[in-house]
């Protein structure tokens, strides 16, 4: 496949020209209209990354090479490089992805779920706020929407409402636990138009995971999901956490292996943070040792593999090292999230509200966020791992307070 990238928003690049164009796994770009060597070298270091670490996959003759992205070359992720560059090259904040949380309801009672704590007493957002909500972000310029939870897929009108999001502006995905994703369920979802699904997985061992998940068969239903997903077309990806303890045990090298056996594309590992259910657990966050065997388990996962299961962690992602440089801590930053009462939050991590969707527009809530002194700044590192970040705004909550908790009152 072959696209032409032009950057008409962008007055000091209008006459810039990429063609893009995918040789198999390989992009190639032919560069006109700047004789920038910043701009040129720019373009080059981000296509020749992605060229460096291979697709996942195929998908309507483009290249996918994370689900987290759109598939390039393409109308989508034409869109996406220009936000890129507006970052990058003029320090414009323009947001690449939102989660969103379409319901509090949820099946399991899980050990670390971060939305542990939030408020119950408001209803959900109706599904015209929701599809007005997305339209607004689409507007502000995200190309990657997710739909979270609670559980997603209780949501009825969750087709509905991903149908709503063009696929020539942004990818569409959903985290869910997979106990609904039934094989009609994942035909639904696939005949919606959602690019992939991520579905949860805590640990290798199935009495493990439904520990953590307090649900027996929960280990059961991440395995059916997987391949009923997969059976439906949909690209599938794992997501995981890692404490201290799983990390100084390798509990990535078994999920891998797993993964590599049912075919999964991708698997995120986040960090262990102490926020919602993990509040209270001093030992699980990282330290230098811990994440020093996460990053290296990473690598021989991806070395042994190749090509899928591809690993990517929060920790690289937040290291500051390359590429990573330009993504860090991704709230204020790349995205944003909305609750599923419309909170409007930094990252679906981080217990602090800037404000109601029902009340304000996306566009002035980014901006209200991008704005304070706590996110004006890009930081590489996570802002909720960060001990005076966390002294400054997340101690001073009140116990017992509905979260998340608005910043303005602090």
């Amino acid at each position: 496949m072959r696209f032409e990238y032009q950057f008409p928003n962008i007055p000091e690049l209008k006459k810039l020209s990429i063609i893009v164009e995918n040789k198999g796994d390989i992009i190639r770009t032919t560069i006109s209209g700047t004789n920038s060597l910043w701009v040129r070298f720019l373009i080059k270091f981000y296509f020749g990354f992605h060229n460096k670490i291979g697709t996942l996959a195929r998908l309507d003759g483009s290249n996918v090479y994370s689900m987290y992205l759109p598939p390039f070359p393409g109308l989508a992720h034409a869109r996406m490089f220009e936000v890129f560059l507006l970052s990058v090259l003029f320090k414009r904040k323009i947001p690449m992805a939102v989660t969103i949380g379409v319901t509090t309801g949820c099946q399991y009672s899980c050990v670390h779920c971060s939305a542990k704590g939030r408020s119950k007493s408001r209803p959900d957002l109706s599904f015209d706020v929701l599809r007005r909500t997305v339209q607004q972000c689409l507007d502000l310029g995200v190309t990657n929407i997710t739909f979270t939870g609670g559980e997603p897929l209780l949501r009825d009108d969750l087709e509905k409402l991903i149908s709503s999001v063009s696929p020539d502006q942004a990818i569409s995905q959903v985290f869910t636990n997979g106990l609904a994703l039934t094989p009609e369920r994942a035909k639904s979802l696939k005949d919606a138009g959602v690019f992939g699904v991520q579905i949860s997985l805590d640990s290798a061992d199935p009495a493990e995971h439904d520990r953590l998940r307090g649900f027996d068969g929960a280990f059961r239903a991440v395995e059916e999901g997987v391949r009923n997903a997969l059976n439906a077309g949909l690209l599938v990806g794992i997501s995981t956490y890692a404490t201290r303890q799983n990390a100084l045990s390798h509990n990535i090298i078994s999920i891998a292996d797993l993964c590599a056996q049912w075919g999964v594309h991708e698997i995120s590992i986040f960090d262990a943070i102490k926020t919602g259910g993990l509040s209270d657990q001093e030992d699980v966050t990282l330290d230098r040792i811990s994440r020093k065997v996460l990053h290296k388990d990473s690598i021989l996962v991806n070395k042994k593999y190749q090509k899928i299961p591809r690993v990517i962690t929060q920790s690289w992602t937040n290291s500051g090292s390359g590429f990573s440089r330009f993504i860090g801590c991704l709230a204020a930053n790349r995205q944003f999230h909305i609750t599923a009462q419309g909170d409007f939050t930094p990252c679906d991590f981080t217990p602090l509200s800037f404000g109601n969707v029902q009340t304000e527009s996306v566009k002035s809530l980014w901006e209200k966020l991008i704005r304070h002194p706590a996110y004006c700044q890009h930081q590489l590192s996570c802002r909720m791992q960060d001990l005076f970040f966390r002294k400054k705004y997340i101690d001073k909550i009140p116990e017992n307070a509905d979260l998340p908790y608005a910043i303005s009152d602090l």
